[in-house]
């Protein structure tokens, strides 16, 4: 790859590379008795679309709001703010270039839906324990060693692993990009330390292929996005990319695959701001839609505990997901390069959806007029019990 493609590669990737934080013990986010979950009795289910509320008649106030939009619209970045109270669509507004039909590269709100596919192998009985070794799922990779399934959901592999540059650009291009991370070598025992790496997520997806009859996309577009209406189109697993510029190129509402055509788990999916919402929605009900338990609420459950706590400051981590507070309310989050978000409150049945610029993403920094959780939070803020 040319050095100026590099170039770019390390400012799109230096976001995503987070340091190691020990997993030491704090105080809970969640509280013992686990989140406040709403009840499961739904008016409608949105299908075939959302259905439309006002905001005050739902306990939010709209002076706040108002507050929340001044902010978005103050960032360029910004294309996209939903909230969805109580099952309806109570706050729609869209910034720039952005729009209700632009489907978009979510990065790496991907992850938390390659956890979501993982469920559908867990409801599957396909292993019996998260803490199943990796060699016995995938055999054909003993590089693993004693690298777990919970390892890999948590970040915790271990494996050496830089998510920019040339080494980067290495795996991306590699023929298989499990056995390309894998020959990484370690920086510490497995369990130990969480480090946010790409190719740990990449193991989910071909793990899902691994084990699976149908490609990740169409067991997606089966069990998950037709139940819920989300318009998918898998891509040709032929399709080849000659460059790194060329897995950036906008698409729409598919999912980008690796070249041994297995859907990149970690980046790639692109979707609707109302996708999202709905997909969010799915896990604040608990992995049910509409009459049918899409994903085992077990999975729900568990992929959005406190499984390594004290990373970034505010966060704690699940299977894929953030975990944090939102003054006395936890959240989870799917959360991607840029600013992309699926905020999810519990205890408030709340799902916020933000969308910045995807093509050309900037990291959000705290404080300043592009970020996101300050946008997270001045939403949750406006809330009513």
């Amino acid at each position: 790859m040319k050095v100026h493609q590099q170039k770019i590669l390390a400012i799109i990737f230096s976001v995503l590379t987070l340091s190691i934080c020990s997993c030491k013990e704090t105080e809970l986010i969640i509280p013992e008795n686990g989140y406040s979950w709403p009840a499961p009795n739904r008016d409608y289910w949105p299908t075939k679309g959302w259905k439309i509320m006002e905001l005050e008649s739902l306990n939010i106030n709209s002076s706040k709001m108002q507050i929340a939009d001044e902010f978005a619209k103050n960032d360029h970045l910004s294309r996209a703010l939903l909230v969805v109270k109580n099952g309806y669509l109570v706050f729609e507004k869209y910034y720039g270039e952005g729009g209700p039909d632009n489907s978009t590269n979510l990065w790496s709100v991907t992850k938390s839906v390659s956890s979501a596919i993982i469920g559908l192998l867990y409801d599957q009985h396909e292993f019996s324990s998260m803490h199943t070794k990796m060699t016995s799922l995938m055999p054909d990779y003993p590089e693993f060693g004693e690298i777990t399934l919970h390892h890999v959901l948590t970040q915790t592999t271990g494996l050496n692993w830089v998510e920019e540059g040339p080494l980067w650009v290495q795996w991306a291009f590699s023929n298989d990009w499990v056995s390309e991370a894998l020959s990484r070598g370690y920086q510490s025992k497995p369990g130990e330390k969480f480090f946010y790496s790409s190719a740990n997520s990449h193991f989910l997806t071909a793990l899902v292929d691994y084990k699976s009859d149908i490609s990740v996309g169409a067991l997606a577009k089966q069990k998950l996005f037709d139940p819920m209406g989300i318009e998918f189109y898998e891509v040709d697993s032929n399709l080849q990319y000659n460059n790194w510029l060329e897995y950036t190129y906008p698409a729409y509402q598919t999912w980008r695959k690796d070249p041994n055509g297995i859907e990149c788990a970690s980046f790639g999916l692109y979707l609707k701001a109302r996708d999202m919402a709905k997909f969010g929605y799915l896990y604040l009900n608990k992995g049910f839609w509409d009459g049918k338990q899409l994903i085992s609420k077990d999975w729900v459950e568990i992929s959005t505990k406190e499984h390594i706590r004290n990373i970034y400051g505010r966060y704690s981590y699940g299977y894929q997901w953030y975990i944090t507070k939102v003054g006395s309310y936890p959240a989870f989050l799917a959360s991607g390069f840029g600013g992309q978000i699926i905020g999810v409150v519990p205890s408030l049945d709340l799902v916020v959806v933000l969308k910045f610029e995807a093509e050309n993403p900037v990291d959000p920094k705290t404080g300043s007029s592009h970020d996101d959780m300050h946008l997270f939070e001045l939403v949750v803020n406006a809330v009513k019990e």
